[in-house]
């Protein structure tokens, strides 16, 4: 795996700005390479913030297969799934040029969690074995070190096959969810985690400094090429 590097910007905007950045360089350089590449977004409001840069970014978006890293599941259209808020700050700018994969909703004859995340993988297709799914995976980030739907001391953290698989219960509402587990998230070239706050100063430190997955998820985000978190100054200030 990666080494680890973080940069520290001045506020979100910029944040968010030096972050698309660096997703749109990653995505150039393996179109360039393969002529195609696949990013996986994030939710909150670091991950749409940098989202919403990116639409100003000139990126061959024809090429580009993009999915979710998690998803909440809510019926479509409903105010708290996340492909709602990445589609009108992004999205929606688009069109139909990138290839898109939407996690299910859910639906009177949908309504199993883990069935629905069965379907999803089964629909995709992700390649087995060990080669990259993901060209760049984007992250936010919980103040306990939370990464898409994957909480501390939960059967998602534990997770050591699946590439993606339903949460119930979830310490957040609603309570459940669909997410790609660490085994995927592994499986990115370059993996960008983005936070703010001294909320989150913590959980950075421990990402950063090799913690336990189980206690702090973040801490099992690693690129197999490379690992970048783009904080503010509260974020990065209990790193050394």
């Amino acid at each position: 795996m990666s080494h680890i590097r973080h940069l520290v910007h001045q506020d979100l905007d910029t944040l968010a700005e030096a972050a698309a950045r660096e997703v749109a360089g990653h995505l150039d350089e393996r179109i360039s390479a393969a002529g195609r590449a696949v990013l996986s977004l994030t939710g909150g409001s670091a991950g749409v913030r940098t989202a919403a840069a990116l639409a100003g970014a000139d990126i061959d978006w024809s090429r580009v297969t993009i999915f979710f890293g998690d998803e909440r599941f809510v019926p479509a259209g409903h105010g708290e799934r996340n492909d709602g808020q990445l589609d009108e700050v992004l999205l929606d700018s688009l069109g139909d040029r990138p290839t898109v994969h939407r996690w299910p909703a859910r639906t009177a004859e949908n309504s199993d969690v883990d069935a629905a995340a069965r379907e999803f993988l089964e629909t995709v297709a992700l390649p087995a074995g060990t080669d990259p799914l993901f060209d760049v995976t984007l992250l936010g980030m919980g103040p306990e070190g939370h990464i898409d739907s994957i909480f501390p001391h939960t059967p998602a953290v534990r997770e050591t096959s699946l590439l993606a698989m339903g949460v119930r219960d979830c310490p957040k509402p609603p309570p459940e969810r669909m997410t790609f587990t660490l085994p995927a998230v592994r499986r990115s070239r370059h993996v960008l985690v983005v936070a703010t706050g001294d909320g989150k100063a913590e959980a950075v430190a421990q990402g950063i400094s090799g913690a336990d997955p189980a206690d702090w998820p973040v801490a099992g985000a690693l690129g197999m090429e490379s690992t970048t978190y783009h904080l503010d100054g509260p974020a990065a200030s209990m790193l050394g």
